[in-house]
């Protein structure tokens, strides 16, 4: 199990755990937001790639509710990330809108947190059944998210619900739509404003635990309008089409 581990000083002693849930590892545009978040905190942390750890699907089986206190039988990797996930100050989930979820290896994480929760269920003031456990705790957690959808609203829902639910309704959320902008090199002007107030959010959290909502709005908020994003976006998978035809044309000989 590899852990990349950036270590604390004397005046950064948050134990902070970031779980890197994309593929793309270091070269994630997520964890770009989440690394600009930290700046912004004047933190380090330990950064794991969940992509190349092996983590088994949750087998519903109950010994972590009935049998073992809270602790998982499997014997994987994530048996010593759910310990780090507990003993952490701050967990920071840093994952890419995967089917407007997560991906699936992060996932599968997610799901073997339950050993975290208990069997005993109440009904909250938000009229929802919870289990007692980990969303009750003082844990702190925050979501940082990216996709290439034009819209938070509607396509970051499912994904920040679920979040909320598993790890404590007071979870900040920065969920960045029209991520495609931070791979063209001409939209830099617009990005680097967005980064700014990751940073922002990032300092803001540190002093007060949240984000301020002039904050959050601008977080947001489309970087250009959605009819412009779609049709750039359109455009260029349309020639990223054309040019892998022409590739595939060469190669028929």
């Amino acid at each position: 199990m590899e852990l990349k581990k950036i270590e604390n000083t004397e005046e950064n002693m948050m134990n902070i755990l970031i779980i890197n849930g994309s593929p793309n590892r270091e070269n994630s545009t997520t964890l770009k937001l989440t690394t600009t978040f930290l700046d912004g905190m004047n933190e380090t942390a330990e950064i794991v790639n969940t992509i190349d750890l092996h983590i088994n699907p949750c087998r519903a089986c109950y010994a972590c509710w009935v049998r073992t206190s809270g602790r998982c039988i499997q014997k994987d990797d994530a048996i010593e990330l759910l310990n780090k996930i507990k003993t952490a100050d701050l967990v920071i989930w840093s994952v890419p809108l995967y089917a407007y979820s997560v991906p699936s290896h992060c996932k599968a994480l997610m799901d073997r947190t339950v050993c975290f929760n208990q069997p005993e269920m109440y009904v909250g003031e938000d009229g929802i059944s919870h289990h007692y456990g980990y969303e009750n705790g003082s844990k702190q957690t925050v979501l940082i998210s990216s996709g290439g959808l034009p819209d938070v609203a509607g396509n970051f829902d499912g994904l920040v619900f679920q979040i909320k639910h598993m790890f404590g309704k007071d979870t900040a959320a920065i969920c960045c739509a029209e991520a495609a902008l931070f791979l063209q090199p001409e939209t830099q002007s617009l990005t680097s404003r967005y980064l700014e107030a990751v940073g922002k959010a990032g300092a803001e959290y540190k002093a007060a635990g949240t984000i301020n909502a002039d904050t959050q709005a601008v977080l947001d908020a489309p970087m250009i309008p959605r009819e412009a994003y779609i049709q750039n976006t359109n455009a260029a998978f349309a020639q990223m089409k054309k040019c892998s035809e022409s590739v595939l044309e060469d190669r028929q000989f």
